[in-house]
């Protein structure tokens, strides 16, 4: 082999080699790129992740402070309704004193009447004293047997006789019956 085919091939195989090292360096600039590319694909990714958990994390708060405001307006509408309830016991108490109060007031006022109604009996001399004084009278006081309502007076001697002053009829509220007819009167004219 001669010099000159020597050199040419190492020549060659410096070419090659050459040829090779530039392909592969293209190569990984590639890949590096490819690499970067995916990374930054990658970390994008992450980013869209993390604000979807962001934004997860706030409707997970917001819907915690709606729920402690539920529980503020509840805990609120509870404590007025105890308020409400705790002023409807002592309107319940204080009533029940003033019932008891009437109650105590209509009975004394009852037994001033019965009093009242003894004392006049003892005074009338033509309430009969055999009379048992604890029946009540069959019709009301003051109402005689044909319904009217007298009103006597003492004239000023010193007989015992009585004058009629005033008679009223004593009436009654009318039914249903009657406010019926009373109706059907006033309505129609020509049927009365």
């Amino acid at each position: 082999m001669d010099t000159s085919t020597l050199i040419w091939i190492i020549v060659g195989i410096v070419i090659l080699l050459a040829i090779v090292v530039i392909a592969m360096i293209m190569t990984s600039r590639k890949r590096q790129a490819r690499q970067l590319e995916h990374r930054h694909q990658r970390a994008e990714k992450l980013r869209e992740s993390a604000r979807e958990t962001e934004l997860e994390a706030r409707e997970h708060e917001a819907e915690a402070a709606r729920a402690r405001a539920d529980a503020a307006a509840s805990a609120a509408a509870a404590e007025a309704a105890k308020a409400r309830a705790a002023e409807a016991s002592i309107d319940a108490e204080r009533r029940t004193s003033t019932i008891d109060e009437h109650r105590a007031d209509a009975e004394k006022l009852r037994a001033e009447q019965a009093e009242t109604l003894r004392k006049a009996d003892d005074v009338d001399p033509y309430v009969d004293d055999a009379s048992d004084a604890d029946t009540p009278p069959e019709r009301p006081v003051g109402v005689s047997d044909d319904g009217l309502r007298r009103e006597y007076r003492r004239d000023g001697d010193d007989t015992d006789h009585h004058d009629e002053v005033a008679a009223d009829e004593v009436v009654h509220p009318p039914t249903r019956a009657d406010r019926a007819d009373r109706a059907d009167r006033t309505d129609h004219p020509e049927r009365a």
